[in-house]
């Protein structure tokens, strides 16, 4: 696995790490592999939250409760789905908040906030559910689309749009009374404005105390916490790649659409496919860091619980285990289920309420 060592100097260097090993991602370097549930995972959690619907919610963790972001508001349940309480209300009021939020937790203060995307605006909320307080925003743009606290900052994860921006605005960091700390724009690869298609992407969690930053139009993967930034890994030059070549050629359709890219323990994980998916399933690339090694798999095959399809959208710590999440309509369970062979897997079917809330679906992964 090729490595080159190289020094960056940002703008703001006062939060930038002076030198770092930089992984290059070559795809001609990853392995095909079909990677199995059983090679990553060791248990499974159904969790079917009760009362209030909150399909198609938004998941925040906390160490003993999750936060539903529904367009009814803001649940809370506990770790086994019950609900707890609603925070605030969506409205128009004092303490309200509009359709468009994210949410964060303070464990450590036992508040929960609401980032308004609309106004820039930040509500704060005691576990109960009362409201505490409200600080505008100085962010460099509105519209962050995940939002994210760790240690007395906020990080705003912008989701970039290179149809309209040069150099788009990739993340933001305030304190805690909204005063903007720093901003960091992508000035990567240089995109001329132009009508092409979007290329929508999801960041799903934290690893410790960072996170990774990155966007689909970017060549470069960026490390972020309190301590500063560092350039992580970048793409290496394979036909997958976009590029502003591709754009101005209108050759989208031969690239890939990156999903995700998150950290975990053992492995760095990239979720992609080619911009054609009704030819191709989702792709898995993992960068295994005890071996330097890359790896590529079609999809995971569960041959452990028989699962359709997995695809995550949580990334969470819990007493010290990792956890991967996704999100099930009941009937795609019990479809699944119901046909299979295994009578294990059949009996799973009798968690599942075919009447009720989406089912949350949590692998704990190996150590």
């Amino acid at each position: 696995m090729a490595k080159i060592c190289v020094i960056f100097l940002f703008l703001y260097s006062c939060h930038s790490y002076p030198s770092t090993d930089l992984i290059v991602w070559n795809y001609d370097d990853f392995i095909k592999k079909d990677v199995k549930m059983s090679d990553i995972a060791d248990e499974m959690t159904i969790i079917q939250p009760d009362s209030i619907d909150f399909k198609g919610a938004r998941i925040v963790h906390a160490s003993s409760f999750f936060l539903a972001g529904t367009e009814q508001g803001i649940l809370r349940y506990d770790k086994e789905g019950h609900f707890m309480n609603k925070i605030g209300a969506i409205g128009q009021g004092p303490g309200e908040y509009s359709r468009f939020y994210q949410m964060a937790i303070n464990e450590t203060e036992r508040i929960i906030y609401v980032y308004r995307m609309d106004i820039s605006a930040l509500l704060s909320f005691s576990y109960e559910g009362t409201f505490l307080n409200k600080h505008s925003l100085q962010l460099p743009k509105e519209w962050a689309w995940k939002f994210y606290y760790l240690e007395d900052k906020f990080y705003f994860y912008y989701l970039v749009n290179a149809d309209s921006e040069s150099a788009p605005y990739m993340y933001a960091i305030t304190d805690t009374i909204g005063n903007l700390l720093y901003s960091k724009l992508d000035e990567s690869l240089d995109f001329a404005p132009g009508n092409y298609p979007s290329f929508p992407s999801d960041h799903i969690g934290l690893f410790g105390d960072t996170m990774l930053v990155w966007n689909q139009y970017s060549d470069t993967i960026y490390r972020v916490s309190e301590k500063g930034e560092e350039a992580f890994a970048v793409w290496g030059e394979w036909d997958k790649r976009l590029t502003p070549a591709k754009v101005e050629k209108e050759e989208c359709n031969q690239s890939m659409i990156i999903s995700t890219i998150f950290e975990t323990v053992n492995y760095y994980l990239c979720i992609w496919r080619p911009y054609d998916i009704k030819k191709n399933r989702w792709n898995y690339c993992f960068y295994d860091k005890a071996s330097g090694k890359l790896f590529n798999s079609e999809g995971i095959t569960d041959d452990l619980w028989g699962l359709p399809f997995f695809f995550p959208y949580n990334y969470f710590v819990i007493d010290g285990r990792e956890y991967l999440e996704a999100h099930y309509q009941p009937y795609e369970l019990l479809d699944a289920w119901l046909t299979s062979d295994d009578p294990k897997i059949r009996k799973q079917a009798e968690s599942i309420d075919e009447e009720g809330n989406n089912v949350l679906i949590r692998i704990r992964l190996k150590k």
